[in-house]
Formats: structure tokens, C-alpha cells, sequence
């Protein structure tokens, strides 16, 4: 398992919670393993979680974007766009 980018310690992104995690990757589809690759994951509740892949697209689009400033930061702008081909920003 790639070192996630986004946090250092096992709790849910969005809460703090240590309980019922759901690892989340950030890309999904054709840009998972890319994802997986860079540690463009986090930790979710797992009711949080399933509640992003079932209907909240804005956190979705809040939690990639917050994943490619990351990445950015780290790398590059261009390098983003060579790996996953698409910005969020």
C-alpha cells in the first residue's frame, strides 16, 4: 500500500474519526491505479464514503481538488496533467 499524499495518521479526512475507515481514492475509474501509484487516497468514514460514491459529487470535486493541490505541491502542475490527463482545480 502507496503512502497516502493527503495524511499521516489513520482517521477520516473529514472528521478526525478512528472508527469504521474506508480507504478512498481520490481519482477513481481509468485514473485508480494512478492514483494508487501517487498516494492520492484518504481515509473515510465508511458512511461518508459510501455516501461520495453514491450521491455527493461536490465532495467528490472538493476532496480531488484538495488531492491535486497536494500533488502539485509535490510535483508539479504539469506533472498532474501527464498523469492524470485532467484538472479539478
Amino acid at each position: 500500500m502507496t503512502k497516502s499524499i493527503m495524511q499521516d495518521e489513520k482517521k477520516c479526512f473529514l472528521t478526525g474519526c478512528e472508527e469504521r475507515l474506508d480507504r478512498h481514492h481520490c481519482f477513481h475509474g481509468a485514473r485508480r491505479k494512478a492514483a494508487e501509484k501517487y498516494g492520492c487516497w484518504i481515509w473515510l468514514r465508511r458512511d461518508l464514503h459510501r455516501e461520495l460514491h453514491d450521491q455527493n459529487k461536490e465532495l467528490d470535486r472538493m476532496i480531488q481538488r484538495a488531492c491535486q493541490e497536494r500533488f502539485e505541491e509535490i510535483y508539479s502542475h504539469e506533472e498532474f496533467m501527464a498523469v492524470f490527463g485532467k484538472s479539478y482545480l
